[in-house]
C-alpha cells in the first residue's frame, strides 16, 4: 500500500507543481495581482457587505444533455439586501412576465404566473429545496457558502476579453458537481458563472450585465406585483 501511495505521489507532486506554475503564469500574463483563494473569498465578502440595493440584468443559457439544444434566457433581479429579491423574466417568451418575488426575513417566496394570472405564496425554505435554488439567496450574488462547498482556484478566465479570477466550488453533499465563478479583479463582483452536472457536462451558463448598485432602488417598486389571484401553498 505505501509503495502505491509512494507512486501516485511521486505523479501527483509534479503535475500540481507544474498546474500551479501555469496558473501562475497566467495570472502575469493576464496582469491580474497573485491573490490566495482566501484573499479572493475576503474582497468578495467585503464587496456583498457593500450593497444595500442591486439590480442586474442575467443572461443564462441552458444546455440539454440529450440532444445538446441551447435554451436561452434572460431577466431582471432587483434585490434590497439583506431580505428582499425580486427576478422578472423578460425571455424567452413561455416565461416573459413570471416574476419571483422572496422575502427571506418572513420566509416568503411569491411567484406570478401571467398566463393564469394568479400569485402563489409558499415557503421560502420548501420551494428554494424543491428548484434546487439555494435557500441563502444573497449567494446569487456572490461565492457559495465554504461551509457547503469545497472552494478552489480555478486560475483565469476571461468576460468581454477582461481577465477575471476564477474560483471553482463543488457541493460537499456530491462533489461530482462543479461551478465556476468569474470574479471581476476590481469590483469583486461575479460576472458569470458555469455549472457542470455530474458527469462533468456543461448544464447551464449566467453571464450578469449591466449592474446598478445602490442606486435608490425603491423598496415599494420591488415589492409590487400585478393584480391577480393569490393561492397559498
Amino acid at each position: 500500500m505505501h509503495g502505491w501511495r509512494s507512486i501516485i505521489g511521486s505523479f501527483i507532486l509534479p503535475v500540481a507543481a507544474m498546474l500551479l506554475l501555469v496558473s501562475t503564469a497566467r495570472l502575469q500574463e493576464a496582469d491580474l495581482p497573485e491573490l490566495t483563494l482566501d484573499e479572493i473569498v475576503h474582497h468578495v465578502e467585503a464587496k456583498l457587505r457593500t450593497i444595500k440595493e442591486i439590480e442586474v440584468t442575467v443572461e443564462v443559457s441552458q444546455y440539454n444533455a440529450t440532444d445538446g439544444s441551447v435554451t436561452p434566457g434572460r431577466g431582471r433581479l432587483l434585490a434590497v439586501l439583506p431580505d428582499l429579491y425580486r427576478f422578472d423574466w423578460l425571455e424567452p417568451d413561455m416565461l416573459a412576465g413570471s416574476i419571483l418575488l422572496v422575502d427571506v426575513a418572513k420566509n416568503e417566496a411569491r411567484q406570478y404566473n401571467p398566463i393564469r394570472e394568479e400569485i402563489i405564496v409558499q415557503r421560502w425554505d420548501l420551494l428554494a429545496e424543491q428548484q434546487n435554488l439555494g435557500a441563502e439567496i444573497n449567494r446569487w450574488l456572490s461565492l457559495p457558502n465554504p461551509e457547503d462547498y469545497e472552494l478552489s482556484l480555478g486560475g483565469v478566465g476571461y468576460n468581454d476579453s477582461h481577465p477575471h479570477y476564477v474560483v471553482l466550488a463543488r457541493p460537499v453533499r456530491d462533489p461530482r458537481q462543479l461551478y465556476e465563478f468569474f470574479v471581476h479583479p476590481d469590483s469583486w463582483m461575479i460576472s458569470q458563472f458555469r455549472y457542470y452536472d455530474v458527469d462533468g457536462r456543461l448544464a447551464l451558463h449566467a453571464v450578469l450585465r449591466d449592474v446598478r448598485i445602490n442606486a435608490g432602488l425603491d423598496e415599494d417598486l420591488v415589492r409590487s406585483l400585478p393584480e391577480a389571484i393569490v393561492r397559498h401553498r
